[in-house]
This record gives structure tokens, C-alpha cells and sequence, in this order.
């Protein structure tokens, strides 16, 4: 239950265990078209992901701290973090078309 209001308190749309860096794959994969994914604090997987996807696809994710009002105080804890990137149209060749 500690673990559920954490994640809660963080105040991203993705939480902060597995699903960061899957969230994120996910945007770089995307169609090509700009792609927001709002997180709360960014773990190290997550930014481990971002350079892998970086040094392997070409995506580049811009990072943006996103404060409350009256957040501004509390660096820690307080805010989230919007990504954005523009994905790379990756489709399945394999699929068979119709």
C-alpha cells in the first residue's frame, strides 16, 4: 500500500518500475508523429533506455521538468518530467497486408 501512494504522490502517468522504459520504446517505435509521455521521477533504467535508444534508433527524447506552483521548493519529490520525441514510423514488414 506504501508503494501505491508513492507512486501516486510521484504524480506521472507511467510508473516508475517496468513500465518507464517500456513507455518509452514504445514512443520511439511510434508513428511519426510527436510523442509525449509524462513520467514522474525518472528512474535509471529509464534513462539507460533513453541512451540505448539514442545510440541505436537515432530517437532523441526532449526532456522537460514540469513543476507545480507549489512544487517549486521541493525538487525532489515534487513534479513530473514530459518527454517528447518524434517516433520512428517503425512498421511490421512481416505482417501479412490486406
Amino acid at each position: 500500500a506504501v508503494g501505491l501512494l508513492d507512486e501516486i504522490r510521484r504524480g506521472g502517468d507511467v510508473d516508475s518500475g517496468a513500465a518507464q522504459p517500456l513507455a518509452l520504446i514504445l514512443a520511439a517505435f511510434s508513428p511519426e508523429d510527436v510523442v509525449r509521455v509524462r513520467v514522474g521521477k525518472l528512474t535509471k533504467y529509464s534513462i539507460a533506455t533513453l541512451r540505448a535508444l539514442k545510440q541505436t534508433t537515432g530517437v532523441v527524447f526532449k526532456v522537460k521538468a514540469d513543476y507545480d506552483d507549489e512544487d517549486e521548493d521541493d525538487t525532489d519529490d515534487g513534479g513530473t518530467v514530459l518527454l517528447s520525441c518524434l517516433g520512428m514510423g517503425y512498421k511490421n514488414m512481416a505482417r501479412a497486408s490486406t
